[in-house]
Parts: C-alpha cells; structure tokens; sequence
C-alpha cells in the first residue's frame, strides 16, 4: 500500500503480491508453532529438526517480502521459485488452496479497509480522530465479510461455523499483514494510527467466541513466528488455552 499501511493510500499490485507472500509464511508459522499451541511444550528446548526447517523457510518467506517492498520498480522483482506464483490456474494440492482462500480473504479485507477510506472521503464525514477512522475501517471491513455469513451459507448450504472460522482465519492473516509491513518503532502507534497491537485485538476479539480454536491457534502460531523471527522468542509462559496465549503474545510484540 502506497503511503504507509492501511492509511488514505492506493490499493496496488504490490499490495497483492505482499499479501500473497505473506499468506504463504503465516502457513509455515502454523505448520511450525501451532502443536506448542495445543499442547503447552516448551518452544526454546523442544529439539525438532522439522520445525527448525520450516522456521528457516519462513524467514526467507519474510525476507522476501520485505525485497518486494524495497524494490523501486515491480518489473524488476524476481519471483521466488519456492513460493508458488498468483494466475488464474487453481492450486493443484490441499496446502496451497487453503492458503489462497486466506489471501483471497485477507486481501478483500484489506480493500475493503481502503473502500471505507474512500467513502469517509466522498462523504465528507470521516472521524475528527485519524486514529478513531482507521479503527472504523478495521471495522467496516471485518463486519463486511462477517455479518452476511448467514446468508451466504443459505445460498450455498456451506457450514456456518466452519465459514465464520475461514473467514476469520482470513482476518488473522489481515492483521499479520499489518504487522509485518509496520516497522518495529511505529508498532506503537502514531497521530495517524493506532498501535498494531490495539488492532491485533480489536480485528480478532470479536465473534471469536463462537468460532473453533484453530482461529486462535493459527493467530498464536503467527505472532509466535513474529516473534521468533525478531529475536523476542516468548518465555516458558504457562496458559489455559489459545485465546489466553494469544494475549500473552500480544504483550511481547
């Protein structure tokens, strides 16, 4: 996104392609952290040489990313042999369709952002607050892919519950996309924007409740991948479940 993240910007190729990027690492960092999510193994002396691999991937999936945001010209950027490019052809295996229908969500999501900035424009009625708009554009769009739920799953006769849980997967990935293209000392929040963390929460807390605990478990595995990969591994923190984790980890970013 031009102009700095999830602002009065444009939504841009480059903004897709990130998501994309980044859609893939938060796989990784599921496949990586999410069995010490559901069973409370210490993370620094668990010694598993599968996990160390994946961690290694998942670097190189965020270095990645941050190449393409660095680079001047989109042309120019050469494509990851192992991330599988964007294009109209369908994922061939069930890892890969299950990560495009997370970015196809997170993406929607973060356009959707931006089509509330818009209207605020057009309108002329946006928040006095910069950081209260920002806050009813996290909303608009998560309330947009939420609220006809119940309507799309009459149409298409699809399980309500495990839609909420897709769609709120896709929400998480949303909101690790903030994270990632915020820089480490505007985390915090500025006059424009609030702290990552506020949203982190906001975006997550509500309508969780009556989703499953792989909405949690996937959002711990990310924020555990976040804060491995910055050197801010969590500590031997004893919690209940997921959702009691996730706040933990929120407090480390």
């Amino acid at each position: 996104m031009e102009g700095g993240p999830w602002g009065l910007v444009v939504f841009t190729p480059r903004t897709t392609l990130q998501i994309w990027i980044l859609g893939f690492a938060s796989w990784k960092a599921f496949e990586a952290y999410h069995p010490y999510v559901l069973i409370p193994v210490p993370l620094t002396t668990a010694n598993d040489p599968d996990r160390v691999e994946i961690e290694k991937a998942l670097a190189t999936d965020l270095r990645t990313e941050r190449e393409l945001n660095e680079t001047a010209e989109l042309q120019t950027f050469m494509w990851p042999q192992h991330i599988p490019q964007p294009g109209p052809t369908p994922p061939t295996n069930t890892r890969d369709h299950a990560v495009v229908d997370l970015v196809k969500i997170a993406t929607a999501f973060v356009f959707l952002h931006e089509v509330r900035h818009a209207i605020f424009r057009d309108e002329n009625n946006a928040p006095e607050s910069s950081i209260d708009e920002e806050f009813a554009c996290d909303e608009f769009a998560r309330d947009y892919l939420l609220d006809q739920i119940p309507l799309y799953c009459a149409e298409t006769g699809d399980d309500q519950k495990a839609v909420l849980d897709k769609r709120l997967m896709g929400i998480v990935l949303g909101a690790f996309v903030l994270l990632q293209i915020t820089p480490e000392d505007r985390r915090s929040g500025s006059a424009d924007h609030p702290a990552v963390v506020a949203r982190f929460r906001k975006l997550i807390r509500r309508q969780t409740h009556q989703s499953g605990r792989t909405v949690f478990v996937y959002a711990c595995s990310l924020l555990f991948g976040t804060l491995r990969q910055e050197g801010n591994p969590p500590p031997e923190v004893s919690f209940g479940n997921p959702e009691t984790l996730f706040e933990d980890l929120l407090a480390l970013l």
